[in-house]
């Protein structure tokens, strides 16, 4: 089959990476491994985009893009599967005004492959009533280093922004935990401590290799669909702590920690020490689940295996659509 694979038209200059078109790249990776054609469209224009796709033959087409969403809608002469990779989408009063706009057109997109469970039903609640499936996001396993031990401290990777609340968990932490915060700086009002410190920007590659120097990922953020950063983390044998937001598609795990959402904002000394004492449980258990995270993320988000049940998403689409 060929296959389109339909981004925003970013392209991060390094060392910056991004998690959806690292997904995107993984996808065209597999599916080419089992005789598909795939091609990633990553152009700004939607006209553009859409009058390539038209005039190109594509068995199936996959939107990434929100905003592109109504022009699909209206222009592409075939139907199309889209994916929502907006974190917000469950806190409806979080939504900035381009995706309010947005999201009014996502009920007359023809099919939406679902990034968890909550998403799908999220979406059918509100009444979407077209073909909806789920796919996880996934990740190449083979491709993160993994070492038997970590060096007992924490990590903290990701645009270090107000959504995911990096500068309230080193406010709580300084002093008590050692934790390094990886990424681009967004948040005017993140400082560094004794024990948390900001180590920069990592290129993928470094993130790939890194990782599994640490013991323990922190991701207390407000608002996720299905972060990648998780199961990168895990690919490289460390311990989970996220919020309930950041939690979709992990199982009740001895090595997974899920805190809620305000839990952060919430100012009371029991709300700080749950945070303290929950990565510090994490940072000390990782010694003896290393290898068992490792083996948990291979089986249930490598590409080498989900890939097959994006095969038959693209087959039941194309059926129902002949």
């Amino acid at each position: 089959m060929k296959i389109a694979l339909v981004a925003w038209g970013y392209i991060p200059k390094p060392p910056l990476s991004h998690s959806v078109l690292t997904v995107i790249n993984e996808y065209k990776n597999f599916l080419e491994k089992i005789g598909h054609q795939a091609d990633i469209i990553n152009e700004k224009d939607v006209n553009e985009v859409i009058e390539y796709i038209n005039n190109n033959n594509y068995d199936f087409v996959h939107l990434h893009a929100y905003s592109f969403v109504s022009e699909f809608n209206r222009n592409l002469k075939q139907k199309y599967c889209f994916t929502c990779h907006d974190g917000y989408l469950f806190k409806t009063d979080k939504w900035n005004e381009e995706f309010r706009e947005a999201y009014q057109h996502y009920f007359n997109a023809p099919g939406i492959i679902a990034l968890s469970h909550l998403t799908k039903d999220f979406l059918l609640k509100a009444g979407y009533s077209g073909y909806i499936s789920v796919q996880v996001n996934g990740i190449d396993t083979q491709k993160v280093s993994f070492q038997d031990k970590g060096n007992n401290k924490a990590i903290c990777l990701g645009w270090i922004q107000p959504r995911k609340q990096q500068k309230l968990l080193a406010k709580i932490i300084d002093g008590k935990i050692g934790i390094d915060f990886v990424g681009p700086l967004d948040d005017p009002d993140f400082v560094e401590g004794t024990t948390t410190k900001h180590l920069g920007v990592w290129s993928l590659e470094q993130v790939y290799s890194r990782l599994t120097d640490y013991s323990c990922l922190v991701l207390i953020s407000e608002g996720e669909v299905a972060p990648l950063v998780v199961l990168e983390a895990m690919a490289a044998g460390l311990c989970i702590v996220v919020s309930e937001s950041a939690s979709a598609n992990l199982h009740h795990k001895e090595f997974i920690k899920i805190l809620p959402d305000n839990i952060l904002t919430d100012t009371t000394p029991e709300a700080k020490q749950i945070v303290t004492d929950t990565i510090s449980e994490m940072i000390e258990k990782n010694q003896y689940y290393r290898q068992e995270i490792l083996e948990y993320v291979r089986e249930n988000f490598d590409f080498s295996r989900i890939i097959y049940n994006y095969n038959d998403i693209m087959h039941d689409f194309i059926n129902l659509h002949s």
